[in-house]
């Protein structure tokens, strides 16, 4: 969480029961949990982060309380794509982000000095993986943390519960093994169905937790794509570019009748590296992305093969749903559309590449009441193992519309603050 953008949406009420719009071979997508038993979740880490956003001008928006932080301002770009959208009868809203909009939690506030995403904050403004917790204070010995390891099994005291983590030392090569009266899983959705999976032994001879094969199952991702093109200035933007990544954002076609299933997506600006203006024209560029379909058949699998550490490779089997390309090509419409309006006369699309899992990883050890179609019950907690959690995002049934950083946080904590109390 050092190289995203900071964008810091919350999970639509849609996003934890969209039973209503998915398509009929999917999972079941429903939540074990719902929004309002998230929501004080959500809460503590804005306050403890710092979230900077404007309540209620997002139509789809939550309930929440009162912002800590007040939004950034949009950029040239993002103020060409505001303008763009409202003369189309859309209701833009400045994007939420865990980036600093006024000195806050002892970081400063933002320079506009870069594009952010994919990049170290210089000045500290976003917040990252530390921020929510650095004064929370430790007694001396209370955390290690091993830089350059990896999980590589998991080994079971009994059929019931884990009592031990090996771990491999990727510069040495070394094996050690802790002892453990609990065990969570943060990898992401991902490495953690792997870790289950790579930890076959007598007692789970399919990996653990996968006495119903549902490990690794319904990884999902998100379907998104981009959108760009340049635009003429009639005069040169009062405040120069630069600055987050995203400014403005749309949630008109996020629960829209047009769209296919109903429910589309977030668009919103996803500012290029490069955003100087230049002979008179600025580079605008838009992000379009929705919630996959949760598909038994899209997998994490382990290979008979074996990497340079030893371990066995994984390997990703993904499909996109033919409803999914349909509401795919809907946002990329729409999206065009907003670049036109904004004097673009030349759209280009640009593929993300999702399909290859190079962001927004969800499923794989999803939560449900059914064992038979999940892997963890509502706290994490794996089915059959008594002190086993998952707590990133393999915990989704379903991947959401929106960025998923900030309710990963949100569930984790919600999920941290339950082992505390079973541990205590």
């Amino acid at each position: 969480m050092t190289l995203y953008a900071g964008i810091a949406f919350r999970y639509r009420t849609v996003d934890f029961d969209a039973r209503a719009h998915v398509a009929a071979d999917a999972l079941d997508p429903v939540w074990p949990i719902d929004y309002a038993e998230l929501r004080p979740y959500y809460e503590e880490l804005e306050r403890r982060m710092g979230v900077a956003r404007l309540p209620g001008a997002d139509p789809l928006e939550p309930p929440s309380d009162p912002a800590v932080l007040p939004p950034h301002e949009y950029s040239p770009q993002g103020l060409l794509i505001a303008k763009a959208g409202g003369r189309l009868g859309r209701l833009p809203f400045p994007t939420p982000l865990a980036i600093n909009s006024l000195p806050y939690g002892g970081r400063p506030a933002c320079h506009c000095c870069g594009p952010c995403n994919e990049h170290l904050c210089p000045t500290g403004a976003r917040a990252d993986a530390r921020s929510p917790f650095i004064d929370v204070p430790l007694p001396p010995g209370a955390l290690t943390v091993a830089l350059g390891s990896k999980a590589v099994h998991i080994g079971l005291g009994n059929v019931s519960r884990a009592d031990s983590v090996e771990w491999l030392d990727t510069v040495t090569s070394q094996r050690a093994r802790v002892r453990a009266r609990c065990v969570v899983l943060t990898g992401n959705a991902v490495q953690s169905a792997a870790l289950l999976l790579r930890s076959a032994q007598s007692a789970a001879p399919n990996g653990i937790g996968n006495a119903t094969g549902m490990v690794g199952s319904g990884i999902s991702f998100k379907i998104s794509g981009y959108v760009s093109g340049s635009t003429t200035l009639d005069r040169l933007p009062a405040r120069s570019p630069g600055g987050p990544f995203s400014t403005v954002a749309m949630s008109d076609h996020y629960l829209d009748d047009e769209a296919p299933s109903g429910l589309g997506g977030m668009i919103y600006e996803a500012s290029p590296a490069e955003q100087a203006v230049c002979d008179g024209t600025i580079a605008l560029r838009l992000h379009f992305l929705a919630a996959d379909q949760p598909m038994r058949k899209n997998t994490v699998r382990l290979a008979n093969s074996r990497d340079r550490l030893g371990l066995q490779k994984i390997i990703l089997e993904y499909w996109t749903h033919p409803l999914d390309k349909r509401r795919l090509g809907y946002l990329s419409r729409r999206a065009s559309e907003l670049l036109a309006e904004a004097g673009v006369k030349k759209v280009d699309y640009q593929d993300s590449n999702y399909q290859f899992g190079r962001g927004h990883l969800h499923g794989g050890c999803r939560a449900g009441v059914d064992p038979t179609e999940s892997v963890v019950d509502r706290w994490g907690r794996v089915h059959d193992i008594d002190n086993l959690y998952v707590a990133d995002g393999g915990f989704f049934p379903y991947s959401g519309g929106v960025n998923p950083t900030f309710t990963i946080q949100a569930n984790a904590l919600r999920i941290a603050r339950r082992i505390a109390t079973q541990l205590a």
